[in-house]
């Protein structure tokens, strides 16, 4: 009987002992507070920047926690929030004005509100919108453009194709001044809706004496149609990027942010003041509260990172801009990290 209690507590002991190493084997997979999982991250169009992006920082997070594996999927900026709140993937990035469109269900981007998003950080990148014009049209403002619109002057004009966040914030900043891309096809004039490709020839051949064009500096795009014709940006008023920031969510005057610098473009020695938007990374708040903070860790620890990847993303700052400059309430984990680093309160 006595050899026999020997056996059973001899027994019991390497049970424990193997339930002991099972759960320290699980608790040191990755950074040992992970929950292994694959995520999907909605990004831009494939083999666009957003997409680049998109891949090499999974690949880099992965890295860093290999329990974490994130596959990159094409989407984007004005789908993107949507298919978020509907479960159709855990990651996406985002334009930061779209986003806050799509939270609080703002016309005419969205009919309804999509509030199942959170956001991880803000101000990524800067994407500026430049309103090229030929320099013999003899105007250097937005609001000159305006006004010819509105004196029913005959116009011809490229732009991105509508249902972009491009063609979107573009007609916004017209519609500031009372005047839209439909009155100019009234006054027989034309919008040419086209893929920015074509967009160089058909300035640079003067079918089209201004451009609207939205893209990151130095934009190669904005670069070969001025090299190709003598040309002018147009600068937005004070009082229409505070507009643009206060009722859409673009970037306040007040960051620094909002202006070409003189010299980005040949030609072009001055600033020009402008209106811009920025990058934001929004994800499902169903996403683990440990992958959120983990995720919105080694973002903000590794600028040097994504600079590497593309120079536009110089613009983040993880100090501040990361937490202050979201469009949508920031996810718990996110949240986390921020308190953690001295960030927010």
């Amino acid at each position: 009987m006595k050899k026999l209690r020997y056996i059973l507590a001899f027994c019991f002991l390497i049970i424990a002992g193997a339930i002991v190493m099972i759960g320290c084997e699980k608790k040191t997979s990755g950074s040992g507070k992970l929950p292994a999982g694959t995520y999907t991250w909605l990004a831009g169009g494939e083999g666009g920047g957003w997409y680049t992006v998109a891949g090499e920082f999974a690949r880099f997070l992965s890295e860093k926690e290999p329990g974490i594996t994130i596959h990159v999927v094409p989407g984007g900026g004005i789908g993107n929030p949507v298919s978020l709140d509907q479960g159709e993937g855990e990651i996406a990035w985002g334009v930061g004005y779209v986003n806050r469109a799509a939270y609080n269900g703002v016309a005419p981007l969205f009919q309804k509100k999509y509030t199942n998003i959170a956001s991880i950080a803000g101000t990524l990148s800067v994407d500026y919108y430049h309103f090229l014009a030929g320099k013999e049209m003899g105007i250097t403002t937005i609001e000159q453009l305006a006004q010819k619109i509105k004196g029913g002057e005959k116009i011809n004009l490229a732009a991105a194709a509508s249902g972009t966040t491009d063609y979107v914030m573009a007609s916004i900043i017209l519609d500031y001044y009372s005047v839209s891309f439909d009155m100019i096809e009234q006054n027989g004039g034309s919008v040419n809706q086209t893929v920015y490709g074509d967009m160089i020839k058909m300035f640079m051949d003067s079918r089209v004496d201004y451009a609207i064009v939205n893209f990151g500096m130095p934009a190669a795009v904005v670069t070969e149609m001025i090299e190709g014709r003598s040309s002018v940006i147009l600068a937005a008023s004070n009082e229409l990027i505070d507009y643009c920031h206060y009722t859409w969510g673009t970037v306040a005057r007040s960051s620094g942010l909002s202006r070409i610098p003189g010299g980005t473009y040949p030609g072009i020695d001055n600033d020009v003041p402008a209106v811009c938007h920025s990058t934001e990374i929004i994800v499902s708040p169903r996403l683990p509260e440990a992958v959120a903070y983990t995720f919105t860790k080694v973002l903000n620890e590794n600028k040097d990172f994504l600079v590497q990847i593309g120079a536009n993303y110089n613009a983040f700052d993880p100090k501040g801009a990361a937490a202050s400059s979201v469009q949508v309430p920031l996810h718990r984990g996110a949240a986390r990290y921020y308190r953690e680093a001295g960030v927010l309160q």
